[in-house]
């Protein structure tokens, strides 16, 4: 069973040397540890939209003051996918809904520091979902 596991860590950790020669740190990490991941309970809007790709990814909002005060994300999507998603809360917490409706998915791309060009419908996929979300608010 121990070998099994030293197995199991080895590949993760090639698969990650892989990943890290394609995607910036900042990527890698935002999908090893994704900020604001799961379901927002009482979120004041919500929506779920599907890219060309078939992820889908789903956005929560709850406004405070007339500001995001809390947002969070799911998605069934690949790393890229999830990095975005998380990049995405991150970027959003605290705006405006028209500073939030500003974000675009070069915003994203800028705060993860590289996304190659195959994955850029990710970031594309998030700010239109965080858009479809607060379409709802108004």
């Amino acid at each position: 069973m121990a070998q099994d596991e030293t197995v199991f860590d080895e590949l993760q950790e090639l698969m990650l040397d892989q990943a890290r020669k394609v995607y910036s740190e900042k990527v890698v990490d935002h999908f090893l540890r994704p900020r604001n991941h799961g379901e927002l309970p009482n979120a004041d809007c919500s929506t779920f939209m599907s890219g060309i790709c078939g992820d889908t990814i789903g956005i929560y909002v709850k406004m405070d003051n007339g500001r995001i005060g809390s947002i969070s994300f799911v998605t069934n999507g690949c790393g890229p996918t999830i990095a975005c998603s998380s990049a995405l809360t991150c970027l959003a917490q605290g705006r405006t809904l028209d500073e939030a409706k500003s974000l675009s998915a070069a915003d994203i791309i800028a705060y993860l520091e590289r996304l190659p060009i195959e994955n850029t419908h990710c970031a594309d996929l998030a700010v239109n979902t965080l858009r479809g979300a607060l379409a709802k608010i108004e």
